[in-house]
């Protein structure tokens, strides 16, 4: 009766993680929170288990309006999208659906900023004549000069890191010394 007692707190245990866990979101691209300063492209969501080709998500702008997304996939247990229109700077909303490989539905939601540079048109270049440019006037000796003097405290700063290095050499040589005199 012992055994079979134990072995069924034994089964409980094992196993009853894998029964009540649900398929959680493990990382995306944008993450949560998170600022994108280059243009927006693609959205990438990674979960923790294998999900459904039935899972989905949508982007929201601040003014809850849908923007365009192309090709969702699903890959095992990546979900991507491609953005197809060109997207404002602003705050956006990620709204994922999903169908776990426990087969329970798991919704989500990440939330973060666009602030890519704006795209700048080419400019045609004018024809205008350019005004004369005075000469700078600079002496090879106050460059000189700089330069050795550059050189000089670059040299003095790995010189003090060989002399740091060689003392902990040292201290640690002389600290296994000691121990092995101990013995």
């Amino acid at each position: 009766m012992k055994k079979i007692l134990w072995m069924t707190i034994a089964c409980v245990l094992l196993f009853s993680n894998s029964a009540l866990a649900h398929t959680g979101l493990e990382s995306s691209t944008p993450a949560q929170g998170s600022t994108i300063t280059e243009k927006l492209t693609e959205i990438t969501l990674k979960f923790l288990t294998k999900i459904e080709e039935t899972s989905t998500f949508t982007l929201m702008n601040s003014s809850n309006e849908e923007v365009d997304l192309e090709g969702i996939t699903v890959n095992e247990n990546i979900l991507t999208g491609n953005v197809t229109e060109k997207v404002e700077n602003g705050a956006y909303q990620i709204n994922w659906k999903i169908i776990g490989a426990d087969g329970h539905p798991i919704e989500g939601v990440i939330d973060f900023v666009l602030e890519a540079p704006e795209e700048v048109e080419a400019v045609e270049p004018t024809t205008e004549p350019i005004d004369e440019v005075e000469p700078i006037e600079s002496t090879t000796e106050e460059m000189d000069t700089t330069l050795e003097a550059e050189q000089e405290k670059e040299s003095s700063n790995s010189t003090v890191g060989i002399i740091i290095v060689l003392v902990i050499i040292l201290a640690l040589a002389a600290w296994w010394m000691t121990r092995r005199n101990k013995k």
